[in-house]
């Protein structure tokens, strides 16, 4: 045998024997995973799978009911609402209902509104809708909203407070909320908000899935409570 031919013999036998350990490795890892499934199945617990399958599992429908300058309104966005989403924005829907317990009159001039919190928090509750009528993207939508609830006595000045902070072009939104767009837009939550079963008796009132039972535990720990609705669970849940 010639040095050439048996060189090239030794780089077979070490080019095969690479490429039968990483494909042992591949087996094992996959049979990993897969054991780790059956015994969660065996044990009807939900399936935990990486983050890149997340695609792939329920998203959790969630109408919250508020009110601009509601305190507890405020704390939901701030400390609950945001935090979630940015956990789990693949798993969660967000449905935004500025109008809480506000009235609505219909006159030969337009809609008028009386709200809990006086006619700043209606001022207030007119720009919220446009901005959800405008901002259509999710993850935007509710990162101004919650920048304007924080501190929304003065409806206007954080309106383009947070609109300049988060580069957004506020202007469309000032229209919408001065003419007709925005108390049309109010008057269609305010007939959303008035058609839940049971009414709304606490403000903000939270809906998953068309569900409003346990509005205590969702409001104290929304991730857990949302958490509890999927059948996959993603890396954000912390059950």
């Amino acid at each position: 045998m010639g040095l050439g031919n048996f060189r090239w013999r030794i780089l077979l036998i070490i080019v095969s024997a690479l490429l039968l350990w990483q494909s042992s490795k591949v087996w094992l890892s996959f049979a990993q995973e897969k054991s780790v499934i059956e015994a969660q199945l065996q044990d009807n617990q939900p399936v935990t799978l990486n983050q890149k399958d997340e695609g792939t599992s329920q998203k959790v429908h969630v109408v919250v009911y508020y009110e601009a300058l509601c305190p507890d309104s405020r704390s939901f966005f701030v400390k609950q609402l945001l935090p979630t989403y940015q956990k789990i924005s693949h798993n969660i829907r967000v449905e935004l209902i500025p109008y809480g317990k506000a009235t609505t009159t219909e006159t030969e001039d337009g809609y008028k509104f009386m709200c809990q919190h006086g006619p700043p928090e209606c001022e207030a509750n007119i720009i919220h809708a446009c901005s959800i009528n405008i901002i259509k993207n999710s993850s935007v939508q509710l990162e101004y909203i919650t920048c304007m609830i924080k501190n929304n006595i003065k409806p206007v000045n954080i309106m383009k407070t947070c609109a300049e902070k988060m580069n957004l072009d506020y202007n469309t939104i000032l229209k919408c909320s001065t003419g007709d767009k925005g108390k049309e837009l109010l008057a269609k939550y305010g007939e959303l908000t008035n058609s839940l079963s049971p009414r709304v008796s606490f403000i903000p009132t939270v809906v998953l899935d068309d569900s409003s039972e346990n509005q205590a535990r969702v409001l104290k720990n929304l991730l857990q409570e949302v958490c509890l609705h999927l059948k996959v669970l993603p890396e954000g849940c912390t059950l």
